[in-house]
């Protein structure tokens, strides 16, 4: 199996103390659109959170617990990942294998600590397809709309989702549960072909409501979230050098 069919569910954590805001972190406009489409989106933020809050969020450190069909047992994710910038380490272990990757903007390294004892680096094609992922990533993207709504243009679409654009190009949509909690999440591929999740369980962490279980609409795999911890500095302030350490499998 390879990492990106191993790691292809993860998402898919006094955080928000008074700071002041920086440039990026203030929300000073609102989404463009038609107004209904507009305040339904307001709705939204708010149901999770606010604005302000999502744009505070600089990095994430979420821990899942995983169920795929064709893997006779389950397994741990752990995700560190950056908010502003494309980096993220994730580790993913089992009894049966133990795999961890680096991955920025420069390069992607993968390292099996398990039988198989090696190594191996993205081609460019993968990098660029993490890449466009991480951009897609539904905490990435929260935080964007949070930070720059007035580059968005969000409208209600036929299925009754909020989508949003910008700059014409579809970038995300939402299905919105009774309390506007955004329960159904669908993102676009490089292909122009668009999946979708349903986040079916939720919780709070310093003030931020977000997905603690869910599944793909193909229910491949479901995940339940153990920890989501997130922060206002970045990885390395955060959580240290420690997690992008990479030991060669050999040694």
């Amino acid at each position: 199996m390879t990492l990106k069919t191993i790691i292809k569910c993860c998402l898919l954590a006094g955080f928000f103390s008074a700071i002041s805001c920086t440039a990026r972190q203030k929300v000073s406009n609102a989404f463009l659109g038609e107004k209904a489409a507009i305040v339904r989106a307001d709705s939204m933020f708010q149901a999770i959170g606010g604005k302000e809050a999502w744009c505070r969020l600089k990095s994430l450190y979420i821990k899942a617990r995983h169920k795929e069909p064709q893997m006779p047992l389950p397994y741990t994710s752990e995700i560190w990942r950056a908010i502003d910038t494309f980096e993220l380490v994730i580790e993913q272990q089992n009894d049966s294998f133990h795999v961890k990757a680096v991955i920025n903007e420069a390069s992607g390294k993968v390292y099996y600590y398990d039988k198989r004892d090696t190594m191996r680096l993205f081609t460019e094609e993968q990098l660029a397809d993490w890449a466009y992922g991480h951009k897609h990533n539904v905490y990435v993207l929260l935080h964007d709309l949070a930070c720059d709504p007035g580059n968005y243009r969000v409208v209600t679409d036929e299925e009754g989702r909020l989508s949003f654009y910008r700059d014409s190009i579809f970038e995300v949509s939402f299905g919105l549960d009774s309390l506007y909690r955004p329960y159904l999440f669908y993102q676009p591929h490089p292909d122009g072909s668009v999946s979708g999740s349903v986040f079916s369980r939720w919780a709070t962490d310093q003030g931020l409501v977000h997905s603690a279980g869910g599944h793909p609409l193909d229910s491949n795999f479901i995940y339940t979230t153990e920890i989501w911890q997130p922060s206002s500095l970045t990885l390395k302030q955060e959580f240290g050098e420690g997690i992008f350490d990479l030991q060669d499998p050999g040694d």
